[in-house]
Order: C-alpha cells, then structure tokens, then sequence
C-alpha cells in the first residue's frame, strides 16, 4: 500500500509536459509521412467471388478487368439448380467462374487491391497543441492527394469505380479530410483515432 501511495504522489508532484511547439512545416512532414506510410486498398468485394459467365453486371465487368491485369484468378465451374414449380423437377444448369486472389498471394497480405499511397497537398486549418490526459495534440483539416498510382486504374472499365476515379484526378480535386497529431513527449506522429480514445 505504502508503495502504491509514493507512486500516486510522484505522478501527482510530477509537472505536466510543457506544451510542445508545432509549426506548419513539422505539421506537413509529419502527416505526409502518415498518409505515406498507409497504404490505399480498394475493396470492391469480398473474395473468392461465383458469378454467372454470361454476365455482363458491374461486378462482372470490373472482375474481368481485374482478372486481365492479374489482380485475381480464376476458374471454371458449374451449379445445378432446381426450378420450383409443376409436378415434375426441372434443373437448370449455371455455368460459373469463380474468382478468387492469386494463390501466390501471401495470406497475411490485407484483403483488396493496393492501388496507391496518400500525400498531402495543404493544410487548411491547424490548430494550437492541446492536452488531453497525458498527451498533446493538434486537429488538421488537409487536402490530401493519391500517389504511386497502379497502372491497371487507367483500364477504362474501371471508371466505374468511383473510389478509383476520383483518386486518378485527386491532384487537381484533392480530397479533404480532418487528422489528428499525438505528441509523445518525444515528437510528433500522425494519431489514428479521435484525441484521448485508445
């Protein structure tokens, strides 16, 4: 117990931080990084994926694109289904691909199709560091931009993939987003989540 209340009374006679500067230029540098460091992955749909071969669905089509450029694999396969109805049992036969990753693919790698990396182009609003618990941080209203862009998203049948549209012209209608900076006692770093929530 008595170990307990020294501990409680040093944290307590501790002084706070003292509030960190935080510039723009160390602002920007910072949350390039980040944005940098996460890599942008489009999720179209979950796979392995059964879809009729004579479709000609958005699904269908943005599948058969991505199996061009080798982003899936596939395979033949067929279903038999019985149709409802009469006293006799009729069946129809599907005929399938079924589209799933690559089997080269590592398992750990995350679901979906890295398509680029975020950079930032401006930072709109930067606000003053402030304390939270133990920690500062800072609010950033930036525009952000995609980078090293696959070569596959310029494929036409893609363009009706909103998310990989609207990243090919992201440098000149940038997107805008609001992002937090933690300071660790030690510098700053881009924060993944809201102020004060763990």
């Amino acid at each position: 117990m008595k170990l307990f209340v020294s501990f409680l009374l040093v944290f307590l006679i501790t002084p706070a931080m003292a509030q960190p500067v935080l510039g723009v230029n160390t602002a920007a540098a910072v949350i390039d990084r980040g944005l940098q460091a996460q890599p942008l992955m489009w999720l179209p749909f979950p796979l392995p994926y059964e879809i009729d071969r004579s479709s000609r669905s958005k699904d269908a089509r943005l599948l058969e694109a991505l199996f061009e450029h080798g982003l899936v694999a596939r395979e033949k396969t067929m279903r038999m289904e019985e149709l409802p109805g009469g006293s006799e049992t009729r069946k129809k036969l599907h005929l399938l691909w079924v589209y799933d990753y690559p089997q080269a693919q590592p398992q750990e790698t995350a679901e979906g199709f890295y398509y680029g990396r975020g950079r930032l182009k401006h930072i709109m609003d930067l606000s003053s560091p402030y304390l939270i618990g133990r920690y500062y941080y800072a609010e950033a209203y930036v525009q952000w931009y995609v980078d090293d862009m696959q070569e596959w998203i310029s494929d036409p049948a893609f363009r009706i993939a909103r998310t990989l549209r609207r990243s090919a012209e992201s440098y000149s209608k940038p997107f805008e987003k609001r992002v937090y900076l933690q300071f660790d006692g030690g510098q700053w770093a881009l924060w993944k989540g809201e102020p004060g929530i763990l």
